[in-house]
């Protein structure tokens, strides 16, 4: 019986697939690029790292409260809310959207500490969540049978919403 490469070990595509592709780290991606971009840089760098790293933790905050709250709608009226059960599922299921920001911020930081020029790293934070958005598209439609120009495809439309985030950025300012 022959195993798939793709469908085997810890760092596959199948694998991370399996883990990190949500829709919580498609949106919390999106939300980053939307917000660096309308971000005034002219403020200074740490104006941008500040509102950055703000809105991932209000929004990851928004997501686990709405997810423990919408878990109620499964619970039967006769059943005991379980607060701690759906805080716990809802932790595990909004981790996306602060992975999503993580990549960013760590650019954001290099600029802030003077590694990269203030606007070299702001730059590089938007365009790394472009790239991010891309790879997930292309994990997202990997596997067997699966031809290298769908995967394309997928990394295109995927990393396309980020650049609507660009455009934004470049219609805003």
């Amino acid at each position: 019986m022959r195993v798939d490469a793709d469908a085997t070990g810890r760092w596959s595509t199948a694998s991370l697939r399996r883990r990190f592709i949500s829709p919580e780290l498609i949106s919390g991606s999106v939300l980053v690029c939307v917000v660096i971009a309308v971000a005034d840089e002219g403020g200074g760098i740490l104006d941008v790292f500040a509102i950055t790293l703000l809105s991932v933790l209000v929004f990851w905050a928004t997501e686990v409260f709405a997810y423990t709250v919408a878990a109620q709608r499964k619970r039967p009226d006769a059943e005991t809310v379980r607060v701690a059960a759906s805080v716990r599922g809802a932790l595990v299921e909004s981790e996306g959207l602060l992975l999503a920001g993580v990549l960013p911020l760590v650019f954001l930081l290099l600029g802030l500490f003077g590694v990269h020029e203030g606007e070299v790293a702001y730059w590089t934070a938007l365009w790394v969540e472009v790239g991010l958005l891309a790879v997930v598209g292309w994990i997202a439609f990997g596997g067997t049978g699966v031809t290298w120009y769908w995967r394309v495809c997928g990394a295109l439309a995927t990393a396309a919403l980020g650049l609507l985030a660009v455009l934004l950025k470049i219609l805003v300012h």
